[in-house]
């Protein structure tokens, strides 16, 4: 009697510690918050183009998950700039040469595509004041091969704030006031263009253009490295 009495306890006993140690691990799963790789890029290199000036990017972004992003960009080296009024606004601005031009851009947005990115910011410090409050795009690809013709690839600009004063209207209807907010401009050459949409204040920023269809700068030589995590 004694020992059948030993057996079923001992067997209640080991199926109470089963039921608690499954139950511990269901809880343990159930309560484990789900972590998400957030989308970022990165990278810090050095370049020269057909110029033979060696100029350097260094730029760090985080994506929000809502196409905002926050970082920043630093674009540093010796530039020259020609006699000429590049905008058609009456002003040419600096010109000559800069043997170390400052550019540093706080990054407001960022779009991921596989080993692309595309990070949009406004210029916050520059050694030349024309170039603060300006919109930034640096668009870069990771071939995991360094910068190189073949490796890890990018492309930036600078643009100014563009405000939309004009207004389209159909000609042949006298009461079409015209747009009043937005529209979308298209490529009429393409039908898979998509289109972007266009407002009176045109700010560019990641999402002006598919990252399709940026083309890169062609570097003579270089080092570094760059990025992506989609």
């Amino acid at each position: 009697m004694s020992q059948v009495s030993f057996i079923k306890s001992s067997t209640m006993k080991n199926l109470i510690c089963a039921s608690i140690f499954a139950l511990a691990l269901l809880t343990g799963f159930q309560t484990s918050p789900k972590t998400a790789l957030a989308q970022a890029s990165e990278g810090s290199f050095r370049y020269s183009l057909e110029d033979g000036l060696t100029k350097a990017i260094e730029f760090a972004a985080r994506g929000n998950g809502d196409g905002t992003a926050s970082g920043r960009i630093t674009f540093s080296g010796p530039s020259e700039f020609p006699d000429q009024d590049v905008d058609g606004d009456g002003t040419g601005g600096f010109s000559g040469r800069l043997e170390d031009l400052q550019i540093t851009a706080e990054i407001d947005g960022m779009a991921v595509e596989r080993n692309r990115a595309v990070m949009s910011g406004v210029v916050t410090g520059s050694t030349l004041s024309d170039y603060i409050g300006q919109r930034v795009l640096l668009v870069v690809e990771d071939n995991g091969d360094g910068i190189a013709r073949e490796g890890d690839k990018f492309s930036w600009g600078l643009y100014k704030p563009q405000e939309i004063s004009w207004i389209p209207s159909d000609a042949d209807l006298r009461e079409d006031n015209g747009w009043s907010m937005t529209w979308i401009a298209t490529d009429a050459d393409r039908r898979d263009d998509e289109g972007i949409q266009i407002t009176r204040e045109w700010v560019r920023n990641c999402q002006s253009f598919p990252l399709s269809s940026y083309d890169f700068v062609d570097v003579t030589d270089g080092e570094g490295n760059i990025q992506v995590q989609p």
